[in-house]
């Protein structure tokens, strides 16, 4: 499969997701899935940006991160209902208190959820997945170039540039763990769909990649959780409210822990 064909396989599988998500959108795995789709056509274009043009580069990655944008509170709530539900299971005997923050974060989830709905966000969504197929119809590369050449060569130059970035991690430095968390995707996704382009001995280095996005993963999740909780306690009147919701925040903090993946 050619390169523009991989990128339009994956554009058709956003828009699968897209439809799939506005037929049931209180479905949690159809956010997640959408965004997991245009997460993954944005790092197959970050790995082949040293081979596009750059004005084709930017106008892609843009579109592709307005988009995902419309749906990063929804997801994000969604983490944060599933983390409060992991400590309701382990501390059912923290008092009754929990139907009602259920309730409340709920309440939040589809008011959320209908943002992402409404005529205006549907035109402007439409719009960002138009303008990425016209940009995908008419991709161009920087010059004549070996295609397969120069994804082995991006493909070991990211990978060491991800383990050398992990090695030297600062873990609680919340914008470093992230960014390294997004290149461990990059490497995956391009070995994933790229997978004829790169050394078959190079596709092992994909579970290292895989172990390492997870662990900045948990790592960046309960920062965002964190926040999120953090908000709520203070914007609440109840102090049962309050406790409960920094009680949570420090159980998810501490709950992550990091591991060695080398």
């Amino acid at each position: 499969m050619s390169v523009k064909e991989v990128m339009q396989q994956q554009y058709q599988q956003i828009q699968a997701e897209w439809l799939r998500y506005q037929n049931n959108p209180y479905e949690v795995e159809r956010v997640h899935d959408l965004r997991v789709s245009i997460r993954t056509l944005r790092g197959l274009i970050k790995f082949l940006k040293p081979a596009l043009v750059t004005s084709i580069y930017n106008q892609l990655n843009t579109d592709l991160g307005e988009f995902a944008q419309h749906f990063s509170d929804l997801r994000d709530l969604d983490v944060l209902i599933a983390k409060v539900g992991e400590y309701a299971y382990q501390y059912p005997e923290d008092g009754t208190i929990y139907p009602e923050l259920f309730k409340q974060l709920q309440h939040r989830r589809v008011e959320k959820m209908a943002q992402t709905l409404t005529e205006e966000s549907r035109v402007i969504i439409e719009k960002y997945l138009d303008k990425v197929n016209t940009t995908l119809k008419d991709l161009k590369f920087a010059g004549e170039i070996d295609q397969g050449n120069m994804m082995a060569k991006e493909f070991k130059r990211r990978d060491r540039k991800l383990m050398k970035q992990y090695h030297n991690l600062d873990f609680q430095n919340y914008e470093r763990v992230h960014h390294v968390r997004k290149r461990a995707k990059t490497l995956r996704y391009s070995a994933t769909y790229f997978a004829d382009y790169v050394p078959k001995k190079e596709h092992k280095r994909v579970k290292l990649a895989k172990k390492i996005q997870d662990i900045c993963g948990a790592i960046t999740d309960a920062h965002v959780i964190k926040h999120q909780l953090q908000d709520l306690a203070e914007k609440t009147t109840s102090q049962s409210k309050h406790e409960m919701y920094m009680k949570i925040a420090d159980y998810q903090e501490n709950s992550v822990a990091v591991k060695d993946v080398f």
